[in-house]
């Protein structure tokens, strides 16, 4: 199975969907777990930073398309962009909605697991700048 195979429970099709790539630190990301042990799946470039997808779940059944977390969005800085190596070159969230037939508003509801800006930032955009979340 990849990673954005959908897999179906009950009347529900569940599908991860890559709305972009970034990183962060790594000694972060694995806490009391020794660098070299981690390092060797998840080499850290010269900052410590680790490379991590940007994923959300999409939950269609019952008539419903269900977002799980909204990624970080785009409507960040160059130097925030910097730091977090935030790439959105290859997926969107709007790119990968679009890919599986979807808009905006077709998502019928949004769930946030929490508020961290990797999970959130995706949920409101700039005024005036080209939509990259359901609203």
């Amino acid at each position: 199975m990849r990673h954005t195979d959908p897999m179906r429970i009950g009347q529900y099709t569940l599908t991860p969907l890559e709305t972009g790539r970034f990183a962060l630190d790594g000694g972060a990301m694995f806490g009391v777990v020794p660098k070299n042990l981690w390092n060797r799946t998840n080499p850290a470039d010269e900052q410590n930073r680790i490379d991590m997808a940007l994923r959300v779940l999409l939950i269609q059944g019952n008539g419903m398309n269900i977002l799980v977390d909204t990624g970080m969005g785009d409507k960040y800085e160059e130097k925030t962009r910097s730091i977090y190596k935030l790439d959105h070159s290859k997926w969107t969230l709007l790119a990968t909605l679009a890919e599986h037939g979807l808009k905006p508003s077709d998502i019928t509801h949004i769930i946030q697991t929490h508020l961290h800006f990797d999970h959130c930032g995706g949920l409101v955009r700039m005024a005036g700048a080209p939509s990259s979340a359901p609203r």
